[in-house]
């Protein structure tokens, strides 16, 4: 019994030190109460403890993300990258039959790779956009000697292009911090459908 809770410990790093004796306390008593005196025992009843410290943490970071606190969007954004992290961790530790874990599996394979691909190219045009503004400049000024207005027009089209630049950036901040909001809500839906209550969860009030 010690044992398990020992090793539940180990995966618990995340959380604040109350949490982790909120956590191991719940857990401790329901194995005295439920007379589970053995390592063997517990895992059949509970799980591993790994999997029972991945689900515990994707339920604190879910409830964390829903704090009505207010917070800087980045700040926001970060955990929910964290948040979606954990709950891929928790549903791929869940004891689910093999086609719904395929399925899922390709459902997040597809967002996640679609997402990505995304930025990759959003972080692809934007230096293409830049390049080609510093080479307008760049074009300018070699022709200040042979045509003036020549190059002022280059110029003006460089400085034109990163100005644009400086604006369209916060924007495209903003719908990638969207997105991976929208994602996290995604995410912990699927949450709610796949990953159920445990025994300990589902006798006692913790969660």
């Amino acid at each position: 019994m010690n044992e398990f809770v020992d090793e539940l410990k180990t995966y618990l790093s995340p959380l604040t030190a109350e949490e982790q004796t909120d956590v191991l306390q719940f857990y401790l008593e329901y194995l005295e109460d439920s007379n589970l005196t053995t390592y063997k025992q517990a895992v059949s009843e509970l799980g591993t403890p790994r999997q029972v410290a991945r689900k515990i943490l994707a339920d604190y970071s879910i409830r964390a993300s829903e704090q009505p606190e207010p917070e800087p969007t980045a700040t926001k954004s970060k955990r929910d990258v964290k948040t979606i992290w954990l709950i891929i961790l928790a549903i791929f530790s869940t004891p689910i039959t093999i086609p719904i874990a395929i399925v899922i599996f390709f459902v997040i394979l597809a967002i996640v790779v679609s997402f990505v691909a995304i930025l990759f190219g959003v972080a692809l045009s934007l230096i293409a956009v830049l390049l080609a503004a510093i080479v307008s400049i760049f074009i300018g000024f070699t022709l200040l000697s042979a045509s003036l207005w020549t190059a002022l027009y280059y110029i003006g089209i460089g400085l034109l292009i990163i100005g644009g630049y400086m604006i369209i950036i916060p924007v495209i901040k903003w719908i990638v911090e969207l997105i991976i909001h929208w994602l996290s809500i995604f995410f912990k839906w699927l949450y709610s459908k796949v990953v159920h209550a445990n025994k300990a969860e589902k006798r006692g009030d913790h969660k």
